[in-house]
């Protein structure tokens, strides 16, 4: 009687732990997802995460100072536009093209008043007269950091880290741990499924959120109304203009941001330019035009036309009539720079996977085929004609544009801005009238194509 006994407490105390267990476990389970940081991400995904740590400009974007070393700006360099030491500086922004320096003051984030040019190797005024009115809470950290409110202007990253493409990471690990850990396999013996619970989305909204320009408004709790200068409240996959107001050429009163031709002229503008390209339009193309191959349309054509397509693995990949979007920026840009150091996966080789028919022959003149470009090959590549270097960033014309438009000499003649056949110092001896009338000699068909009447409604 005793040792049945025993064995009943035996088995009630098993029981009682693992329901405690459960309990405690289960109760700790979010229902709201929240951020955890980066380098919760780096066990389960080691080769994106140490790509995006390395490969990548995104993590360094924003950041504390931990080394002298970061701080790129030659402070040897006699100019009076540096009032501050090098040892004042507690943050950076950049690490490219240019550099600016930071203070915190009263729990926020101010810059100093002259930035390192790292292109141009030059220091330059910054903020001088309205630094005190440019807090990082409010200008910068919706993009330059994971995780930002705007209720408290808190963050729970710096930089762009794998939560400001996914959504908050919380739930995910919590549903991984359910079939790693020992205790949670005796219930939980396959993946979870029942729950997006991270994105993964192929949208260019999704780096649109920071590659463009425009205003957010929010109401604090006191009445007191606050502008941003990045979207709120935006949710991934979704279009963020519902929140945010855009520079357009229409708004844009200064003619900071675009050119006369409706071209941006401004970083942080590649998803506006993307927006009504021909390329964000290839889906929606393919579906109302005849083939332009010749032939009957099919599924195949997505592999050109689609990036969910493109991205879906084989067996689940969408069709004409179920396909989403059409060419997107992941479809260029690996977003963790895992191909970056790879031969084939950018440049001329990028563009022929699609286009490789095209760089044979010059499009107007398919009948006869010429050479589609009069520049010798060793000389030039497909971006250089067709996303010249026409924003300036660093002291110099460094970003490309992302239209995808040939810039004739005749742009630069009446808008006063960069073109295709003078970017980056190619035929920079020449002037814009000796270029115009040779472009217009090699293209003699080619139709400036004027993008401030579709701009206004392209940006989605």
């Amino acid at each position: 009687m005793s040792k049945r006994l025993t064995i009943i407490s035996i088995a009630m105390l098993i029981i009682a732990t693992l329901a405690f267990r459960y309990f405690s476990v289960h109760s700790d389970l979010d229902k709201v997802p929240h951020y955890i940081g980066s380098e919760n991400c780096m066990s389960c995904h080691q080769t994106h995460y140490q790509s995006w740590k390395n490969n990548t400009l995104h993590p360094t974007i924003f950041r504390p100072v931990t080394s002298l070393s970061q701080i790129v700006g030659d402070f040897e360099q006699n100019s009076s536009l540096v009032t501050f030491k090098k040892e004042e500086i507690t943050h950076v922004v950049g690490s490219k093209w240019e550099q600016v320096y930071m203070r915190v003051i009263d729990d926020d984030f101010y810059p100093f008043t002259a930035k390192w040019m790292i292109t141009t190797q030059k220091w330059v005024p910054y903020k001088v007269h309205d630094w005190e009115k440019t807090p990082a809470s409010t200008k910068c950290n919706g993009c330059h950091t994971t995780g930002y409110s705007a209720k408290t202007y808190e963050f729970n990253e710096f930089g762009v880290a794998c939560e400001a493409c996914h959504g908050a990471g919380s739930l995910h690990v919590q549903h991984q741990e359910m079939v790693t850990q020992a205790e949670c396999t005796i219930c939980h013996d396959k993946p979870h499924t029942g729950q997006a619970d991270i994105i993964l989305s192929t949208k260019s909204t999704v780096c649109g959120q920071c590659h463009s320009r425009g205003k957010s408004s929010h109401t604090s709790v006191d009445g007191e109304m606050t502008i941003f200068n990045f979207p709120l409240k935006y949710k991934l996959e979704s279009n963020f203009t519902n929140v945010f107001v855009p520079s357009t050429v229409n708004n844009d009163k200064k003619g900071k941001n675009w050119w006369g031709n409706g071209v941006s002229k401004n970083r942080h503008q590649e998803f506006a330019d993307f927006s009504f390209s021909k390329h964000a339009k290839s889906l929606e193309d393919l579906r109302h035009k005849e083939n332009p191959h010749g032939g009957k349309k099919s599924d195949d054509c997505l592999q050109c036309h689609s990036q969910d397509y493109r991205s879906a693995k084989k067996g689940e990949k969408p069709t004409l009539e179920t396909a989403k979007h059409g060419l997107t920026c992941v479809t260029c840009h690996e977003p963790h720079g895992i191909d970056r150091n790879i031969k084939g996966n950018s440049g001329p080789y990028k563009c022929g996977e699609c286009h490789i028919n095209s760089t044979a022959t010059v499009k107007h003149n398919i009948k006869k085929p010429e050479q589609h470009f009069p520049c010798p090959v060793d000389k030039v590549n497909c971006a250089d004609c067709h996303m010249p270097r026409i924003v300036k960033t660093g002291g110099d014309f460094t970003i490309r544009s992302h239209a995808f438009q040939i810039i004739p000499p005749e742009a630069s003649i009446e808008h006063n801005m960069p073109n295709s056949c003078q970017n980056s110092g190619c035929h920079s001896d020449k002037s814009y009238d000796e270029m115009d009338k040779v472009f217009k000699l090699h293209y003699p068909e080619y139709k400036v194509q004027e993008l401030k009447s579709i701009v206004e409604n392209s940006i989605k």
